[in-house]
């Protein structure tokens, strides 16, 4: 692997980082609850959002792997499907959020019916 790749690896991954260990830790704390229905949705919510993510940043590598490479042919014809790929994560990250506030508003309405009665 040349030494600039692995730099650009390295900087994308560092961008990405925050983001993955929120992730982690709220991998964590969800399977730390009792499961149920809300628990699941809430765990596949958070694995889509982690998985999204991290085929961005490789979908982000693709480009800058094809240049070291000397294939810039190949750049000029990908870009739309690079395009078409990061709409697709785009709507994979705006479902793993809808799933997640599904499940927390679920559990906060219960919590509220359960202390209302």
């Amino acid at each position: 692997m040349n030494m600039e790749l692995l730099i650009s690896v390295l900087g994308m991954t560092a961008t990405r980082l925050p983001i993955l260990i929120a992730l982690a830790i709220s991998v964590v704390w969800v399977i730390d609850t009792p499961r149920t229905t809300v628990r699941n949705v809430a765990l596949w919510s958070l694995i889509l959002l982690a998985a999204a993510t991290v085929a961005g940043l490789v979908l982000n590598l693709v480009p800058i792997w094809l240049v070291q490479q000397g294939n810039y042919e190949s750049i000029r014809s990908l870009s739309m499907w690079l395009g078409v790929g990061h709409f697709v994560l785009g709507l994979l990250e705006a479902l793993g959020v809808v799933l997640l506030v599904w499940a927390l508003t679920r559990t906060l309405r219960a919590r509220n019916v359960a202390a209302a009665g």
